[in-house]
């Protein structure tokens, strides 16, 4: 499929076609900015998106902020496919975390005790508890777990691509195959975007390009304190006794 032309100008650019860019673009949309336009360099979840974990955990904050952007998340998630038509891969399956010694199980209790309050729900378990939930967890050793009934996992693609649909229904433009090679300014201000099929003008830019967000910033002379980080994970045989709707379980 042929990219379509760029526009001549737009209010915001936003540069990133992965999960965080096509949130960013589906909200603006939905808080009535429709002049807005994401520029992704290749497609839409090819950066970094399409091999995260896909973890909607909402458990570990003491701010405020912080725990209601994650139940709203986890809201959203839950909601999103009725409002797409498009599939989101959110299955509610529920969250542990695990305390092995006092002082993490002081700790979780302070963050238990803190989302709690904040109406996120956190219900300490015996590990007895935590062997019923999770039959194959090892809980000889452990103080307690901390439960988050309504906690899960989503698939970043569709989760992706249920933004960028909800973003497109709200007038956003997203058009793939545009690498942005830089960001234009005058006196401390950006005018627009260039990039290898022509430039646009604009009165905003929002960075979302992941792994090369850092880069991307440098360019413009703005430090971005966004390193790569090597993760790792661990395709296994088929596991006795794992099954899909066990909850997803963290032993820090």
């Amino acid at each position: 499929m042929p990219t379509p032309p760029l526009p001549e100008h737009t209010r915001v650019v936003i540069i990133g076609g992965g999960v965080i860019g096509c949130s960013v673009a589906y909200h603006l949309g939905h808080m009535g900015w429709k002049d807005v336009v994401l520029l992704e360099r290749d497609q839409l979840t090819s950066g970094t998106t399409w091999h995260a974990a896909g973890l909607m955990t909402t458990f570990g904050s003491t701010s405020e902020t912080s725990v209601d952007m994650r139940m709203y998340t986890r809201d959203l998630y839950g909601k999103l496919e009725a409002e797409t038509d498009q599939a989101t891969g959110f299955e509610p399956v529920g969250f542990i975390e695990l305390a092995a010694d006092k002082d993490r199980l002081e700790e979780y209790r302070r963050v238990a005790a803190f989302n709690n309050m904040c109406g996120n729900e956190v219900v300490e378990i015996s590990p007895d508890e935590v062997k019923a939930l999770f039959p194959l967890c090892k809980t000889d050793d452990l103080l307690a777990g901390f439960y988050l009934k309504k906690d899960g996992r989503v698939n970043p693609v569709d989760c992706t691509m249920a933004l960028a649909r909800g973003a497109r229904q709200q007038g956003v433009r997203i058009i793939q195959n545009v690498p942005v090679t830089g960001v234009t300014q005058s006196g401390g201000r950006v005018t627009g975007v260039t990039t290898d099929q022509g430039d646009i003008k604009c009165e905003l830019v929002v960075n979302c390009a992941g792994m090369w967000a850092r880069q991307l910033g440098a360019t413009s002379g703005v430090t971005i304190p966004n390193p790569s980080t090597e993760h790792y994970y661990l395709i296994t045989d088929p596991l006795q006794g794992m099954r899909r709707d066990l909850p997803i379980i963290a032993d820090p």
